[in-house]
């Protein structure tokens, strides 16, 4: 992109008011402690600050005020804060934002609660199922009895009119499972979802756990066959295929319009949660003076392009320049978009 063909894409950009979809990590607490987890979910630096019940209902304000299209309540395990996240979302279904979604393991989506999520206008819940037996999903999840716990979350789902979206995420030894995991959706009945299956992130617990868990390349190649057969025949549900570093590519390569903000635990505002950069803090700015400032353009900054460029794929999530702290596991760089310049590559050396 030249610099004519950037100028014009920034004066574009600032035609969208605000982010269309946000992302906040309600919680970084967890009731489980799995192999995989990327943040570090219940041992995390962020759990020791977290935003207050007060704190989020204010941001839940400004974003019924921008007229968002969607958010995600993400974790951590987002039904730790269940009363908190069915009042925000009534103000957020009053305001009119159409999609309103949550992430969970399952393990609190009793009947009652799955009562609640529906009463309270949640309309998208995923739920991993990372195995078609318990002895994989359970593995991975670090705590027997799961399995019976996540399928009972499914079908409270359904008894209340929600199908769950899934997520799968492909280990050492639930790899093989794939079809079964696939055909078991089939015999829950859930056909119209989101089947997503996502790559083994090399980040915070998994990194210490990679020996173990990790499959190899010929065992991807292997499931990416089955899920082109699957998908060519037209077998419900469709199966998404998650690529983690796809939009660091994209985004550096050609800087364009971000329509997306991702929201920590403790307020943080991120580029992208795989990088260890932090922009901004909910608590210092609003989230509208942040977008005016240039959340919305975010990848044009020099700062941010210089950590996406260091990611090409998952392995490299682990981090590739030894000088830069690694995502949730060091402290992450802090260059503030409205009192800092993210232009200016000299402030990476006092962090160096």
């Amino acid at each position: 992109m030249d610099d004519n063909q950037l100028s014009t894409s920034q004066e574009n950009i600032k035609l969208l008011v605000g982010p269309h979809q946000v992302a906040i990590d309600v919680t970084n607490k967890c009731n489980l402690r799995c192999l995989h987890c990327y943040n570090n979910s219940g041992e995390n630096q962020v759990i020791a600050d977290e935003l207050s019940d007060d704190d989020i209902r204010k941001f839940v304000d400004e974003l019924a005020d921008m007229g968002i299209y969607n958010i995600c309540y993400c974790g951590g395990e987002p039904l730790l804060r269940r009363k908190l996240l069915f009042e925000c979302t009534a103000k957020l279904k009053e305001a009119g934002v159409p999609n309103i979604s949550m992430v969970t393991n399952g393990l609190l989506l009793t009947k009652e609660v799955a009562k609640e999520i529906k009463e309270s206008g949640i309309n998208r819940v995923q739920i991993s199922l990372d195995g078609a037996r318990a002895v994989s999903h359970d593995r991975i999840r670090n705590k027997k009895g799961v399995y019976e716990q996540a399928i009972r979350a499914i079908n409270n789902l359904k008894s209340v009119g929600i199908n769950a979206n899934i997520a799968f995420t492909p280990t050492s030894f639930n790899i093989g499972e794939f079809e079964d995991v696939h055909a078991l959706l089939r015999g829950l009945e859930l056909y119209d979802i989101d089947f997503r299956l996502q790559p083994l992130m090399f980040m915070g617990r998994a990194s210490e756990n990679l020996k173990d868990i990790c499959p190899s390349p010929e065992m991807y190649r292997e499931l990416l066959k089955k899920v082109y057969k699957i998908n060519k025949e037209g077998i419900e549900p469709h199966i998404t295929w998650g690529d983690p570093v796809d939009h660091l590519i994209r985004f550096t390569e050609q800087p364009v319009c971000n329509n997306q903000c991702m929201i920590r635990a403790n307020g943080d505002i991120v580029a992208s949660t795989y990088l260890p950069l932090v922009v901004g803090n909910i608590r210092k700015h609003t989230l509208q003076e942040y977008w005016e400032a240039g959340l919305r353009d975010i990848w044009s900054f020099k700062v941010v392009r210089e950590f996406g460029v260091q990611i090409k794929c998952i392995a490299d999530m682990e981090g590739t320049n030894p000088l830069y702290p690694r995502v949730w596991v060091d402290k992450d760089i802090y260059i503030d978009l409205i009192d800092d310049d993210l232009n200016d590559l000299e402030q990476l050396k006092k962090y160096l």
